[in-house]
């Protein structure tokens, strides 16, 4: 028979064959993957006997520590439908996402659990699985026979993650992920990605990201070691990559931005880069989650020659990498979203009125040159938005996904890059401005670490453009001399009308650049021009 496309199979799978072999490190514990395992089924069966059923969600605590993993692996097997949930994340945030997902249990190495959720769980008999302490003035009249919500409809034993959407704005969805979905992508990746067998990752993503899911999931499927770090300090994260040969490190671009800071600010660059350059460290930086600029991964490349870059495109509702441009493409195709991920068909189609059967015919799309809306077909589809039919139906055009992101076919040779998202335009006086467009320009500026390009609410023109400018180490360009900069590469009304200094973007839980927090800064500055 066929071996089930599950993820706790493909745990087991390879805990049995890569016995001895390290698993995990996380700097305090090492886990071995013969103990993985053995931790795994000892908690799946101390979960079956707290009254789980197969199917009921599960929330998992996570930050990057080797019991992040044992809780998944013993959650699949109990056929638990697992719901990461950071650490960071206060009390009500922890009740609300239970509440949400009908989810009585969290899962987790207690000693790494912050204070605030103490009076929101309470315990089981087992030190690792807490039950959640629930607000009880909510209606109970669709819930199950003890006054507990009821799962949402999509949940059962075949689904494997709900991820939480990062929106900067609005109520984040849930993306209800099944086992197969997850399982053939990580065989589809495998495929152009180098995750050879045995490989060392320095883990720098967390699990409540499914960038995160994937690339650690990928590293133990191989019998690889994950290197985990709770926390993100670029120096730290580059004296680990000279400390020994680590053969790729999964980044978002925020990420890079600093590590790049630190070579280029610290005094001892120099011996820095001479370190990492003779540890071979690291082998590959797969960088995902937003837009790469092509200056910032040129930076890096140029910086660290002997580490290739892979730039990895895809949405949590597509189980991740629906693009992967590869490091032997990359110095050539920089800027691009590479080629689709096995399995996966694409079409750019214009941005309104477009349907599906138009997108199965390749009958409609915009004029050569010009941006559409990307949509994808894929195998590996989402199951849907958690209890919300109506967004999913949104999402969806026949069995195409609407992947809001604005795409085009670059004219010299016909690659697909990204020029913004579909809701990010910003609107001034009437001309629509792709804020990527703005900052790729920027990211080229010999004085640039970062920039951010945002709309600031105006009552003449609706929206006027600001920039948020990240300076390199002992740089200091004046408004003008970016103004400049912009008017040479940009047309007029996409120049920048303010430019505001600032000593990195904000960033969001997942280390994204968080938008909404950079243009309240924009706007809280907007007298002050370059600050």
């Amino acid at each position: 028979t066929d071996t089930p496309e599950r993820l706790d199979v493909l745990l087991e799978q390879a805990c049995t064959r890569f016995a001895d072999r390290i698993a995990l490190d996380d700097g305090e514990d090492v886990l071995g993957y013969r103990a993985l395992g053995e931790q795994g089924r000892a908690l799946a069966a101390a979960l079956s006997s707290t009254g789980h059923h197969r199917g009921d969600p599960v929330l998992v605590a996570v930050d990057n520590r080797c019991g992040d993993l044992v809780c998944e692996l013993g959650a699949w097997s109990a056929g638990a439908v697992v719901v990461p949930v950071h650490r960071d994340s206060p009390a009500l945030v922890l009740s609300s996402t239970a509440e949400r997902v009908g989810a009585r249990l969290l899962l987790g190495d207690p000693r790494h659990h912050p204070a605030a959720w103490q009076d929101a769980t309470g315990p089981t008999g087992h030190p690792w699985i807490s039950e959640i302490i629930r607000d009880h003035t909510h209606d109970t009249t669709a819930g199950t026979p003890d006054g507990l919500p009821r799962p949402p409809a999509e949940l059962d034993a075949d689904q494997a993650l709900v991820v939480f959407t990062s929106g900067s704005t609005g109520r984040p969805k849930g993306v209800v992920l099944s086992h197969r979905a997850v399982h053939t992508k990580l065989r589809a990746i495998a495929q152009v990605l180098p995750f050879g067998e045995g490989q060392t990752a320095l883990h720098l993503l967390h699990l409540n990201f499914s960038f995160g899911q994937w690339t650690s999931l990928l590293t133990l499927a191989t019998g690889g070691t994950l290197l985990l770090t709770p926390r993100f300090r670029a120096r730290q994260v580059l004296d680990r990559l000279a400390g020994r040969p680590i053969d790729r490190t999964a980044v978002v671009p925020s990420m890079l931005r600093l590590i790049r800071r630190e070579l280029e600010g610290s005094p001892d660059g120099s011996a820095l880069l001479l370190r990492l350059a003779e540890a071979g460290s690291p082998g590959t930086w797969i960088c995902g989650g937003e837009p790469l600029p092509a200056g910032l991964g040129r930076a890096i490349r140029a910086l660290l020659p002997h580490a290739g870059v892979a730039d990895v495109f895809g949405l949590s509702e597509s189980a991740t990498s629906d693009f992967i441009l590869t490091p032997d493409r990359y110095d050539d195709e920089a800027g691009t979203i590479g080629r689709p991920s096995p399995g996966v068909e694409y079409r750019i189609m214009p941005v309104h009125g477009s349907t599906g059967a138009e997108a199965d015919a390749g009958t409609a799309a915009p004029a050569p040159g010009a941006a559409g809306e990307l949509w994808l077909r894929t195998p590996h589809l989402m199951t849907g938005y958690l209890d919300d039919p109506a967004a999913t139906a949104a999402t969806m055009a026949g069995r195409w996904l609407r992947t809001g992101d604005l795409a085009r076919h670059r004219p010299q040779d016909g690659r697909v890059e990204l020029v913004g998202r579909a809701k990010q335009l910003i609107v001034r006086g009437g001309a629509k401005i792709s804020p990527l467009e703005v900052e790729a320009a920027y990211a080229d500026h010999p004085d640039c670490a970062a920039c951010v390009a945002v709309g600031v609410p105006d009552a003449l023109l609706g929206e006027r453009l600001h920039l948020l400018f990240v300076p390199r180490a002992g740089r200091m360009p004046t408004e003008e001399e970016l103004r400049a900069h912009g008017r040479h590469r940009l047309e007029a009304h996409k120049v920048p009308e303010q430019v505001h200094r600032i000593e990195q973007p904000p960033l969001g839980r997942t280390g994204k650049t968080d938008r909404a927090a950079a243009a309240r800064i924009a706007a809280d500055a907007a007298l002050g021009g370059v600050s």
